[in-house]
């Protein structure tokens, strides 16, 4: 008897397929996300820094960080779901860039209580060590991604830094607030961009 004739594609075919579509839109969602999160940390950088620099009578602990952080967090899971993007805390494969990020937060995290709870740290060298250290989390998501964009904003946090540790230190926020601005949510929207023009 021969074979039934079909248009329809393989098994293995199908699965790859679908294989390579989810990774797409994963690939996509996460750099979106990505680039919206280094657009709100700019945000709350850049007006906490206004709120000291000009004495607005706000709390922005509460009204600009806690509310921006909570809402980001819901609209990223909504986000998440209506792509079909699970979200894993712990994945079962522990991705290079995963692990440097990690180690970048925690970082970040040490260099924050030594400057706030302990005051080992002034804030022109905690700004300045933690640009340094962002630009080079960039250099290696260039590296990564083989994306010429991340790496332009390396050079970016990487010169913010020098001018961090020489400017006033209620200036060290607004250095930050650049960084994630123009060295981050910039060249991270441009990698996104990049990633659905691939897309065949």
């Amino acid at each position: 008897m021969s074979p039934s004739v079909t248009s329809l594609p393989s098994v293995h075919d199908a699965e790859l397929s679908l294989s390579v579509e989810r990774a797409y839109r994963e690939a996509l969602v996460t750099d979106r996300l990505g680039a919206i999160w280094s657009l709100i940390a700019a945000k709350c950088f850049l007006a906490q820094w206004a709120i000291d620099q000009y004495e607005i009578p706000i709390r922005g602990l509460f009204y600009i960080w806690a509310l921006t952080l909570v809402m980001a967090v819901v609209a990223s899971l909504y986000y998440l779901h209506a792509h079909r993007v699970k979200l894993y805390l712990l994945p079962t494969h522990f991705r290079l860039n995963t692990a440097l990020l990690a180690g970048l937060a925690v970082t970040l995290s040490f260099i924050s209580y030594a400057h706030l709870a302990l005051g080992l740290l002034t804030a022109p060298m905690a700004a300045s060590l933690a640009c340094v250290l962002i630009g080079s989390w960039s250099l290696a998501r260039a590296a990564l991604r083989r994306c010429w964009e991340p790496f332009l904003g390396t050079l970016l946090w990487w010169g913010l830094a020098l001018t961090a540790l020489r400017a006033p230190a209620d200036q060290s926020m607004l250095w930050i607030g650049c960084g994630f601005l123009f060295g981050q949510a910039l060249p991270s929207f441009a990698v996104a961009s990049r990633t659905a023009s691939r897309r065949v």
